[in-house]
């Protein structure tokens, strides 16, 4: 009787010990698929935060940005993303080549100037670009002025920033015509807003949103780059290649992640006036009625614009070295 006992016992143990490795096997399955999990599960939850420091300028191209921050997306998707306010692109792009920001937004004839000078960049997305509802970019005429079409630009004074995105959209919006402006530099936007508004010049080129706020002030609107049939002032999203190569799994899942933002912001443009208000300093006086930009999913900037933005450097002498698409262009590697 008592051998029968042991026996049952010593049966019993090994059904307990074997249930109890079974139990630890699932938990560790269990842990393995949870860690494992693809972009923006809840792997992406528990790993490790990537940290990316994003470069901005107080335009509307960012909102994507602050949004995707305030929400939770970015960190939804892995990534611990602090977003460096910028109040000039000089500023900023300083920033980007001493390694300081590993990317953010910025232009095409910045880029392309920059991989001149010898900094490794990658254009990653296409950004934000004007639609037929929403200008980007305008030249406007001074308030004192009798200027109301390109042809009348001819022989006047139009501020500018010389060998930046403003000059080469100046020139664009100008077109291939007889008109042949004056231009002047002015680099600071506020000043050259206001020498507009003061008729100390006959014309400026502005983005927005200081353009509406002119409009708004008695300026008077020539051209803008939504009045036309072809998209000339696309902004782009950079990063640096040696933070690409190192963590291209990251700048996927900020892409996702801004694309996920993307889709909030259109679904419910309204919902995010205020913070657009606050982060792109839009003047209170047209902050209620300003027109949210519609954004775009990120997606390959075209080569046909990357093309037309290097003739125009390279007609103003601006490059000593090739720059070319292939070698600018993040293919996702």
């Amino acid at each position: 009787m008592r051998r029968e006992i042991a026996i049952t016992l010593i049966l019993i143990v090994i059904v307990v010990a074997i249930a109890c490795c079974g139990c630890i096997t699932n938990t560790n399955t269990n842990t393995n698929t949870n860690t494992n999990q693809g972009s923006g599960g809840e792997g992406s939850r528990i790993a490790t935060k990537m940290k990316i420091k994003i470069g901005a300028l107080p335009n509307e191209a960012t909102l994507p940005y602050y949004v995707a921050a305030q929400e939770g997306i970015f960190t939804n998707h892995g990534l611990d993303v602090e977003i460096i306010p910028f109040q000039s692109a000089m500023e900023r792009d300083s920033a980007l080549i001493a390694g300081e920001i590993d990317g953010g937004g910025n232009d095409p004839v910045s880029v392309a100037l920059m991989r001149n000078a010898g900094y490794d960049l990658k254009i990653v997305s296409l950004g934000l670009q004007a639609t037929p509802d929403k200008m980007r970019f305008a030249i406007l005429a001074s308030p004192a002025s009798n200027i109301s079409s390109v042809a009348d630009l001819n022989g006047k004074k139009i501020a500018i920033s010389r060998n930046t995105i403003i000059d080469y959209i100046t020139d664009t919006l100008v077109g291939d015509t007889a008109v042949k402006v004056k231009k002047v530099e002015v680099k600071k936007m506020p000043l050259r807003m206001q020498m507009l508004l003061s008729n100390e010049i006959d014309a400026a080129t502005l983005p927005e949103p200081l353009a509406s706020y002119a409009l708004y002030k008695g300026a008077k609107l020539v051209i803008s780059d939504s009045m036309l049939n072809q998209t000339i002032s696309p902004g782009v999203i950079i990063f640096r290649a040696d933070f690409l190569n190192k963590n291209p799994e990251a700048v996927h899942e900020f892409l996702a992640a801004y694309g996920e933002a993307v889709n909030r912001i259109n679904a419910n443009p309204d919902k995010y006036r205020a913070l657009l208000v606050e982060k792109t300093h839009i003047p209170p006086e047209i902050a209620s009625n300003y027109t949210i930009a519609t954004y775009l999913q990120p997606q390959a900037y075209p080569k046909t614009d990357f093309d037309t933005v290097i003739h125009w450097l390279r007609a103003k002498n601006l490059l000593h070295r090739t720059v070319s698409y292939e070698d600018t262009i993040w293919r996702g590697e």
